[in-house]
């Protein structure tokens, strides 16, 4: 078996995203869907019901009084946060333990780099008229779903990847390509395929290391800009940070100025902090 061949069978083996996350993210697009239809989909996954409840009563959500009752919690929280909270929860699983360490990112630095880029997406995605803040966030949380796969393929060929990148000033997703057969970026799209994840943000997944993204669809370059303003605070740059450089002026087409991209990473640091306890960032 090719090294190729054995990444792909890492992704065709990959465990199948939380079916009842999928079909609340689904029922929540329905503007009339009330809090009942909801818990009666939720409470079906024990795990997940206990997750909401537990996270709807950190002092995140500052509710005057503790909350038991699933119903009772989906209308204090309201879908928006509810779209959050599921994607979030059902996602840490695939994070846990040192995944991102071929990339030289310290146990649980991937997932809160990860959280760090679906936070700036949400932030960013006032400025973008034709994306929902949910897919936004999303697609911002698993953008690096692929290092979670290729972490132990890039690890066995590291000296060889950076030796390229530092000598030659190769892009560190190139090298990766060429010793590897494949991207993280490539192999995090096909695990979002897999999920039956919408085409747009399986896109986004792709693309979100390519120069040229921010000429590239309104998600796209929503998703490649976060990624890029996280890794240039420090948040989960890793052994491909210095990789990450976009292209052109394509944040000019959604008027987002120089100072919107400042303040937005000053408000990244206060809402990483609240998210500490809300998604256990460790």
């Amino acid at each position: 078996m090719s090294r190729v061949e054995e990444i792909l069978s890492l992704v065709r083996d990959v465990p199948p995203f939380p079916k009842v996350a999928q079909r609340v993210l689904e029922l929540v697009e329905n503007p009339v869907v009330t809090a009942r239809q909801l818990a009666e989909v939720i409470q079906y996954d024990q795990a997940i019901t206990a997750n909401v409840l537990k996270i709807c009563n950190a002092s995140y959500f500052g509710l005057p009084r503790k909350v038991s009752s699933l119903d009772e919690a989906l209308v204090l929280i309201g879908h928006e946060a509810l779209k959050d909270i599921m994607i979030a929860s059902s996602s840490a699983q695939f994070y846990q333990g040192n995944v991102g360490a071929g990339y030289l990112l310290e146990q649980g630095e991937l997932w809160r780099h990860s959280v760090a880029t679906a936070i700036m997406a949400k932030l960013l995605v006032r400025h973008v008229k034709d994306v929902d803040p949910g897919i936004a966030f999303t697609a911002g949380l698993l953008h690096d779903i692929g290092k979670r796969f290729l972490s132990a393929f890039v690890a066995g060929d590291f000296k060889n990847i950076m030796g390229r990148v530092v000598r030659e000033n190769v892009p560190f997703e190139q090298a990766e390509k060429e010793a590897l057969g494949a991207t993280h970026a490539e192999i995090g799209a096909l695990v979002l395929k897999r999920w039956e994840f919408p085409p747009e943000m399986i896109m986004a997944v792709k693309q979100h290391h390519n120069p040229d993204a921010l000429q590239q669809d309104s998600l796209t370059a929503l998703v490649a800009l976060s990624n890029a303003l996280v890794v240039s605070m420090g948040i989960g740059a890793g052994a491909d940070g210095l990789a990450t450089s976009l292209h052109g002026d394509g944040i000019k087409r959604f008027g987002i100025t120089q100072d919107d991209l400042d303040l937005h990473m000053a408000d990244l640091v206060g809402e990483m902090d609240r998210a500490q306890e809300l998604l256990h960032l460790n």
